[in-house]
Parts: C-alpha cells; sequence; structure tokens
C-alpha cells in the first residue's frame, strides 16, 4: 500500500512539472497582438493563441511564471487575461474611453468585474491599431497579481 501511494504521489509529481516546463515555452509565445479588439461593436475582444488556453488549464501552478512574464511590454496584455481567466473565470472588458488630454488615444479597462484590472491604452494610424500598456501600468499591476496571488 505504501509504495502504491509513493508511485502516485511520484507520478502526480512529474507530471506537474513537466506541465509547469511546458508553462515556460507557452509563455514565450504569448504576445500582446493575440489580443484582439471588436472595432465594430468596441465592447467585445478575443484573443487568439491555444497557448494561452494551455495556461489557463495549467492553471494557478503557472502564477509565478506568468507573474513575472508581467514585466514583458510585448506579452502583459496576454499573460495579464490569462491571469484573469485563472483566477476570476473570465475577464471583464470595458471601453472606449478617450484618455484625458488626447483625443487620438483610447483606453480599455480588463480585469476583474467591479474590481482592479489593466488599462491598455491604443492609438490608430489609418487602419492599423497599435495596443501598449504604459511602464507604471505594468508596474501596477505587477504590484496587484502579487497582492492577489499571495492570499489564496
Amino acid at each position: 500500500m505504501k509504495k502504491t501511494i509513493l508511485f502516485f504521489l511520484t507520478f502526480v509529481n512529474i507530471c506537474c512539472f513537466a506541465q509547469l516546463r511546458k508553462a515556460d515555452g507557452y509563455i514565450k509565445k504569448l504576445h500582446n497582438d493575440q489580443f484582439i479588439i471588436d472595432h465594430e461593436h468596441k465592447t467585445y475582444f478575443k484573443f487568439k493563441s491555444s497557448d494561452a488556453y494551455k495556461l489557463i488549464k495549467t492553471g494557478k501552478p503557472a502564477t509565478e511564471k506568468l507573474i513575472a512574464a508581467l514585466n514583458d511590454k510585448d506579452k502583459v496584455i496576454m499573460v495579464h487575461l490569462v491571469l484573469c481567466h485563472i483566477y476570476f473565470s473570465k475577464a471583464t472588458f470595458a471601453g472606449p474611453k478617450k484618455a484625458a488630454g488626447d483625443e487620438d488615444i483610447d483606453i480599455y479597462f480588463l480585469g476583474e468585474e467591479n474590481g482592479d484590472g489593466l488599462i491598455i491604452s491604443e492609438t490608430v494610424e489609418g487602419n492599423y491599431y497599435k495596443k501598449y500598456v504604459h511602464p507604471e501600468e505594468i508596474q501596477r499591476i505587477i504590484s496587484y497579481w502579487k497582492a492577489k496571488t499571495a492570499k489564496k
């Protein structure tokens, strides 16, 4: 009986570590361009990334690696979205609003309903929409996720 339990725990442990090793590869493939705002309806978004779905399936064990990846300005939106799906089951999206003092920038909210979230800025040049997150916003959302996940 002890050998069976030991074997089972070892097997689960190996599977968990293998899944976390894969998480690094999934995170590397994330990019903000995979987050798509529906500009006809403005209050909808979608994302195209099988790697994001795999990270969502991995769940909370990937949290530490995901929080570290929030530092990457080219991944922050998708990483935040994955964390939202892991911790809130869904992500709330709102916008656009015009940025204070700049009519050329739209801002969107992505996060927990009635909670905290990421502010995404977007500009448009012709038919090209550029999404970005300000560095101070990145630091704020990293602090948010560290505090949020420390409670769990």
